[in-house]
């Protein structure tokens, strides 16, 4: 059986085609100036990313933030808690981007049928993926020169991501506002900017963006006046 006629629906609104350059191109898919420390300059057209750890889901949103505010399109797949308000604050275009919330068991040719025309794809996977298909659609993001980020472990991941830590910030005694998460981000594999790489980020910040954070705990948002309250990203894994 095909891909069910609502997730049809959806991918045939991308520009299938259109929103890729030519695969092989030396151009990598941007991320936050946060990241580099552990990335380098961005992610090569037609890697894997794998993403583990708490918030391993916002961390997977926030490779897709510099790529959606050029220009990009992007997708999330299997991932229906999405916070899409707080997603749009990291910078992701909410025109641009697609979500297939409950793929079930077909979530392979739903992801296939992204990589021809979606710069990034955020996949959470339902069950451990079969070497078969981890072949698939490694293959096929490196033909299209698209990114998958795999939000769990991915056999054969070009870059693997790390949260080794992460903790929300703001409320003391029992009181205040959470203001934003620090996580430390480990990188290793192909795409590190280094074997054992690490950086603190902020994940969010209190302005709902990716940033560096100098050291753990960083400047102390107990203290500091209210301000608007950003959507925690309900994506953490």
């Amino acid at each position: 059986m095909g891909v069910p006629v609502e997730i049809s629906a959806q991918v045939g609104a991308v520009p299938i085609g259109s929103a890729l350059p030519e695969p092989g191109t030396k151009m990598p898919v941007p991320v936050p100036s946060a990241l580099e420390p552990v990335l380098g300059n961005g992610l090569r057209r037609g890697w894997v990313v794998s993403v583990t750890g708490p918030a391993a889901g916002s961390l997977g949103l926030a490779l897709m933030a510099e790529a959606s505010s050029a220009g990009g399109w992007c997708a999330v797949v299997g991932v229906p808690e999405l916070g899409v308000v707080a997603a749009a604050g990291m910078g992701i275009e909410p025109a641009r981007l697609v979500l297939v919330d409950e793929p079930s068991q077909r979530w392979p040719e739903v992801v296939a049928a992204l990589l021809e025309g979606v710069e990034v794809v955020l996949l959470r996977p339902a069950g451990r993926p079969n070497p078969t298909v981890v072949r698939r659609l490694t293959a096929l993001a490196r033909r299209h020169g698209s990114v998958l980020v795999s939000a769990g472990a991915w056999e054969g991941a070009h870059v693997r991501l790390q949260v080794r830590e992460a903790s929300w910030v703001g409320v003391g005694n029992g009181h205040g506002h959470l203001r934003g998460r620090q996580a430390l981000i480990q990188a290793e594999g192909r795409g590190a900017a280094g074997p054992g790489r690490q950086a603190w980020v902020w994940l969010p910040d209190p302005d709902g963006q990716i940033t560096a954070a100098s050291t753990a705990g960083g400047r102390d948002l107990t203290t500091t006046a209210p301000g608007p309250l950003h959507p925690p990203l309900a994506v953490a894994t």
